[in-house]
Protein backbone atom coordinates (compact mmCIF):
# COMPACT_ATOMS: atom_id res chain seq x y z
CA UNK A 1 0.00 0.00 0.00
CA UNK A 2 2.75 2.52 1.20
CA UNK A 3 5.88 0.27 0.46
CA UNK A 4 5.38 -0.53 -2.96
CA UNK A 5 4.65 3.03 -3.95
CA UNK A 6 7.52 4.58 -1.88
CA UNK A 7 9.95 2.09 -3.90
CA UNK A 8 8.35 2.59 -7.22
CA UNK A 9 8.71 6.45 -6.48
CA UNK A 10 12.56 5.56 -5.42
CA UNK A 11 13.55 4.26 -8.44
CA UNK A 12 11.67 6.21 -11.08
CA UNK A 13 13.63 8.87 -13.23
CA UNK A 14 13.03 12.50 -13.62
CA UNK A 15 12.09 13.27 -10.05
CA UNK A 16 11.22 17.20 -9.44
CA UNK A 17 12.43 19.25 -5.89
CA UNK A 18 9.34 19.10 -3.49
CA UNK A 19 10.30 22.46 -1.38
CA UNK A 20 7.47 22.33 1.25
CA UNK A 21 8.21 18.62 1.86
CA UNK A 22 12.04 19.41 2.36
CA UNK A 23 11.00 22.09 4.40
CA UNK A 24 8.75 20.21 7.08
CA UNK A 25 11.21 17.66 6.95
CA UNK A 26 14.16 20.29 8.21
CA UNK A 27 11.53 21.65 10.62
CA UNK A 28 10.78 18.42 12.10
CA UNK A 29 14.60 17.62 11.99
CA UNK A 30 15.15 20.74 14.42
CA UNK A 31 12.45 19.70 16.53
CA UNK A 32 13.66 16.37 17.38
CA UNK A 33 16.99 17.63 18.13
CA UNK A 34 16.66 20.17 20.18
CA UNK A 35 14.21 17.95 22.04
CA UNK A 36 16.67 14.93 22.47
CA UNK A 37 19.91 17.14 22.42
CA UNK A 38 19.66 20.51 23.93
CA UNK A 39 17.25 20.07 26.78
CA UNK A 40 17.09 18.19 30.07
CA UNK A 41 15.52 14.54 30.56
CA UNK A 42 11.32 15.49 31.06
CA UNK A 43 10.75 15.62 34.76
CA UNK A 44 8.03 12.85 36.14
CA UNK A 45 4.97 14.46 35.70
CA UNK A 46 2.03 12.99 38.13
CA UNK A 47 -1.38 11.62 36.39
CA UNK A 48 0.54 11.59 32.86
CA UNK A 49 -0.68 8.85 31.13
CA UNK A 50 -0.75 8.40 27.54
CA UNK A 51 -2.11 5.78 25.09
CA UNK A 52 1.26 5.06 23.27
CA UNK A 53 2.19 3.18 26.41
CA UNK A 54 -1.25 1.30 26.66
CA UNK A 55 0.89 -2.07 26.34
CA UNK A 56 4.09 -1.11 28.76
CA UNK A 57 3.83 -3.12 32.37
CA UNK A 58 0.74 -1.11 34.96
CA UNK A 59 3.16 -0.90 37.25
CA UNK A 60 5.77 1.19 35.71
CA UNK A 61 3.07 3.38 34.24
CA UNK A 62 1.76 3.73 38.13
CA UNK A 63 4.72 4.25 39.11
CA UNK A 64 5.19 7.49 36.60
CA UNK A 65 1.11 8.05 36.99
CA UNK A 66 1.40 8.66 40.90
CA UNK A 67 5.05 10.85 40.39
CA UNK A 68 7.27 8.47 41.73
CA UNK A 69 11.24 9.65 41.09
CA UNK A 70 13.01 7.70 38.75
CA UNK A 71 15.39 4.91 40.24
CA UNK A 72 16.64 2.85 37.57
CA UNK A 73 17.21 3.86 33.45
CA UNK A 74 17.87 7.33 32.89
CA UNK A 75 18.07 8.53 29.37
CA UNK A 76 21.43 8.75 28.45
CA UNK A 77 23.00 9.70 25.55
CA UNK A 78 22.57 6.15 23.82
CA UNK A 79 18.72 6.61 24.04
CA UNK A 80 18.83 9.81 22.92
CA UNK A 81 20.43 8.96 19.62
CA UNK A 82 17.76 5.98 19.32
CA UNK A 83 14.53 8.19 19.75
CA UNK A 84 16.34 11.19 17.64
CA UNK A 85 16.76 8.12 14.81
CA UNK A 86 13.38 6.96 15.29
CA UNK A 87 11.84 10.69 14.62
CA UNK A 88 14.19 10.86 11.20
CA UNK A 89 12.27 7.69 10.57
CA UNK A 90 9.04 8.61 10.91
CA UNK A 91 9.83 11.72 9.34
CA UNK A 92 11.10 10.43 6.24
CA UNK A 93 8.71 7.74 5.43
CA UNK A 94 6.27 10.56 6.00
CA UNK A 95 7.39 12.18 2.96
CA UNK A 96 8.64 9.65 1.02
CA UNK A 97 5.14 8.10 0.73
CA UNK A 98 3.04 11.98 0.28
CA UNK A 99 6.34 12.35 -2.73
CA UNK A 100 5.61 8.77 -4.00
CA UNK A 101 1.12 9.77 -4.23
CA UNK A 102 0.01 8.82 -0.72
CA UNK A 103 -2.79 10.38 0.69
CA UNK A 104 -1.71 11.28 4.08
CA UNK A 105 -3.63 13.34 6.89
CA UNK A 106 -2.97 14.48 9.96
CA UNK A 107 1.49 13.70 10.16
CA UNK A 108 3.93 15.69 10.62
CA UNK A 109 4.11 19.18 11.84
CA UNK A 110 -0.28 19.09 11.22
CA UNK A 111 -0.24 15.46 13.50
CA UNK A 112 -3.81 15.25 14.93
CA UNK A 113 -4.12 14.92 19.08
CA UNK A 114 -6.59 12.24 20.02
CA UNK A 115 -8.06 10.66 23.22
CA UNK A 116 -10.09 7.78 25.05
CA UNK A 117 -12.31 7.80 27.72
CA UNK A 118 -10.93 5.46 30.32
CA UNK A 119 -12.94 5.39 33.65
CA UNK A 120 -13.85 8.45 33.47
CA UNK A 121 -10.18 9.80 32.28
CA UNK A 122 -9.13 11.34 28.92
CA UNK A 123 -5.99 9.26 28.16
CA UNK A 124 -4.56 11.51 25.31
CA UNK A 125 -2.17 10.14 22.13
CA UNK A 126 -0.63 11.54 19.13
CA UNK A 127 -1.18 8.77 16.18
CA UNK A 128 1.65 9.34 13.37
CA UNK A 129 -1.13 10.14 10.48
CA UNK A 130 -3.71 8.73 9.10
CA UNK A 131 -3.63 7.29 5.51
CA UNK A 132 -7.20 7.70 2.72
CA UNK A 133 -7.43 4.54 -0.35
CA UNK A 134 -9.87 4.18 -2.77
CA UNK A 135 -10.91 1.54 -4.53
CA UNK A 136 -14.19 0.20 -5.99
CA UNK A 137 -15.41 -0.81 -2.83
CA UNK A 138 -15.05 3.32 -2.02
CA UNK A 139 -13.03 5.26 0.52
CA UNK A 140 -11.47 4.42 3.39
CA UNK A 141 -9.98 6.36 6.18
CA UNK A 142 -6.84 4.39 7.99
CA UNK A 143 -4.41 4.74 10.89
CA UNK A 144 -0.38 5.06 9.37
CA UNK A 145 2.10 4.24 12.31
CA UNK A 146 5.99 3.85 11.45
CA UNK A 147 8.14 2.17 13.50
CA UNK A 148 12.21 2.18 13.34
CA UNK A 149 13.36 -1.61 14.30
CA UNK A 150 16.78 -3.61 15.11
CA UNK A 151 17.45 -6.68 12.16
CA UNK A 152 16.08 -8.66 15.19
CA UNK A 153 13.15 -7.20 15.73
CA UNK A 154 12.49 -6.54 11.76
CA UNK A 155 13.22 -10.42 10.99
CA UNK A 156 10.41 -11.25 13.39
CA UNK A 157 8.35 -7.99 12.08
CA UNK A 158 8.90 -9.79 8.48
CA UNK A 159 7.23 -13.15 10.15
CA UNK A 160 4.46 -11.68 11.16
CA UNK A 161 5.67 -11.16 15.07
CA UNK A 162 4.60 -8.03 16.00
CA UNK A 163 5.55 -6.50 18.95
CA UNK A 164 2.90 -6.50 21.82
CA UNK A 165 3.58 -2.60 22.79
CA UNK A 166 3.06 -1.85 19.13
CA UNK A 167 -0.45 -3.89 18.96
CA UNK A 168 -1.84 -2.57 22.13
CA UNK A 169 -0.86 1.23 21.33
CA UNK A 170 -2.20 0.82 17.61
CA UNK A 171 -5.61 -1.24 19.19
CA UNK A 172 -5.88 2.40 21.65
CA UNK A 173 -5.39 4.64 18.83
CA UNK A 174 -7.75 2.73 16.23
CA UNK A 175 -10.44 2.99 18.93
CA UNK A 176 -10.02 6.28 19.76
CA UNK A 177 -10.45 7.33 16.04
CA UNK A 178 -12.80 5.23 15.19
CA UNK A 179 -10.74 3.63 12.19
CA UNK A 180 -11.00 0.24 11.41
CA UNK A 181 -7.53 -0.48 10.43
CA UNK A 182 -4.13 0.44 10.52
CA UNK A 183 -1.04 0.35 8.08
CA UNK A 184 2.37 -0.25 10.47
CA UNK A 185 5.65 0.31 8.55
CA UNK A 186 8.85 -0.65 9.53
CA UNK A 187 12.14 -0.06 8.74
CA UNK A 188 15.16 -1.77 9.32
CA UNK A 189 17.74 0.61 11.04
CA UNK A 190 20.16 -1.15 10.12
CA UNK A 191 19.74 -2.28 6.15
CA UNK A 192 17.04 0.70 5.33
CA UNK A 193 14.87 -1.89 4.60
CA UNK A 194 10.99 -1.59 4.93
CA UNK A 195 8.14 -3.18 5.05
CA UNK A 196 4.24 -3.03 6.09
CA UNK A 197 1.50 -4.97 7.78
CA UNK A 198 -2.02 -4.30 7.79
CA UNK A 199 -3.74 -4.67 11.46
CA UNK A 200 -7.07 -4.60 11.87
CA UNK A 201 -9.18 -3.31 14.69
CA UNK A 202 -9.91 -6.44 17.52
CA UNK A 203 -12.20 -5.38 19.75
CA UNK A 204 -11.30 -8.30 22.21
CA UNK A 205 -7.27 -6.67 22.40
CA UNK A 206 -8.56 -3.37 22.80
CA UNK A 207 -10.85 -4.33 26.21
CA UNK A 208 -7.74 -6.06 27.11
CA UNK A 209 -5.23 -3.69 26.55
CA UNK A 210 -7.99 -0.60 27.88
CA UNK A 211 -8.06 -2.65 31.12
CA UNK A 212 -4.31 -2.57 31.91
CA UNK A 213 -4.65 1.50 32.01
CA UNK A 214 -7.99 0.93 34.10
CA UNK A 215 -5.28 -0.80 36.36
CA UNK A 216 -3.48 2.33 36.87
CA UNK A 217 -6.26 4.80 36.78
CA UNK A 218 -7.60 2.57 39.99
CA UNK A 219 -4.34 3.07 41.44
CA UNK A 220 -2.94 4.49 44.29
CA UNK A 221 0.84 5.79 45.30
CA UNK A 222 0.21 2.84 48.13
CA UNK A 223 -1.62 -0.27 46.33
CA UNK A 224 -0.25 -0.20 42.55
CA UNK A 225 -1.06 -2.89 40.46
CA UNK A 226 1.17 -5.97 40.25
CA UNK A 227 3.84 -6.44 36.98
CA UNK A 228 3.04 -9.18 34.58
CA UNK A 229 4.04 -12.80 35.79
CA UNK A 230 5.87 -12.28 32.87
CA UNK A 231 8.38 -9.95 34.25
CA UNK A 232 9.48 -12.88 37.01
CA UNK A 233 13.27 -13.37 37.47
CA UNK A 234 13.96 -17.02 35.86
CA UNK A 235 15.97 -19.65 37.67
CA UNK A 236 19.30 -17.51 37.82
CA UNK A 237 17.73 -14.95 39.21
CA UNK A 238 17.29 -13.01 36.37
CA UNK A 239 14.58 -10.64 34.83
CA UNK A 240 13.97 -9.65 31.44
CA UNK A 241 15.37 -6.65 29.41
CA UNK A 242 12.03 -5.24 29.93
CA UNK A 243 12.84 -4.70 33.67
CA UNK A 244 16.48 -3.22 33.22
CA UNK A 245 15.01 -0.85 30.96
CA UNK A 246 12.29 0.79 33.26
CA UNK A 247 13.23 4.07 34.89
CA UNK A 248 11.56 2.69 38.00
CA UNK A 249 13.05 -0.81 38.93
CA UNK A 250 14.82 0.69 41.74
CA UNK A 251 11.49 1.01 43.55
CA UNK A 252 10.33 -2.24 41.86
CA UNK A 253 13.19 -4.87 42.72
CA UNK A 254 14.62 -3.24 45.38
CA UNK A 255 16.90 -6.61 46.25
CA UNK A 256 18.07 -6.47 42.00
CA UNK A 257 21.52 -4.94 40.79
CA UNK A 258 22.88 -4.53 37.50
CA UNK A 259 24.94 -6.78 36.25
CA UNK A 260 27.22 -8.03 33.11
CA UNK A 261 26.08 -11.30 31.96
CA UNK A 262 28.43 -12.17 29.00
CA UNK A 263 28.25 -9.12 26.71
CA UNK A 264 25.37 -7.51 28.03
CA UNK A 265 24.03 -5.94 31.33
CA UNK A 266 21.06 -7.95 33.00
CA UNK A 267 19.16 -7.13 36.27
CA UNK A 268 19.62 -9.94 38.76
CA UNK A 269 17.93 -10.26 41.99
CA UNK A 270 20.62 -10.54 44.48
CA UNK A 271 20.76 -12.48 47.52
CA UNK A 272 19.65 -10.33 50.65
CA UNK A 273 22.85 -10.94 52.59
CA UNK A 274 25.34 -9.85 49.43
CA UNK A 275 22.85 -7.23 48.14
CA UNK A 276 24.61 -5.15 45.98
CA UNK A 277 24.17 -1.00 45.50
CA UNK A 278 22.34 -0.13 43.02
CA UNK A 279 23.56 1.22 39.77
CA UNK A 280 21.38 3.27 37.38
CA UNK A 281 20.73 1.37 33.82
Amino acid sequence: MIIDKINQYLTAEGKTIQEHYAQELGKLAEWSFKRQFCQDEEPVIKGKLRLSAAGKCPKQLAYAYHGYERKGKEKDSRSCVVFFQGDMVEAMVVQLARLSGCLLLGVGTNQIGVSLDINGTSVPGHPDGFVLVSNEKGASIGLLEVKSMSSYSYERFEKGEIDEGYKAQIQMYLKSTGCNWCVLVAVNKDSGVMNERHIDYDPDLASKTEENLKKVLLSTPELLPDAPASFDPDAKGLYPWQCLYCSFWGHCRPNAAKVLVGKSYKLKEQPKKEKQTNETA
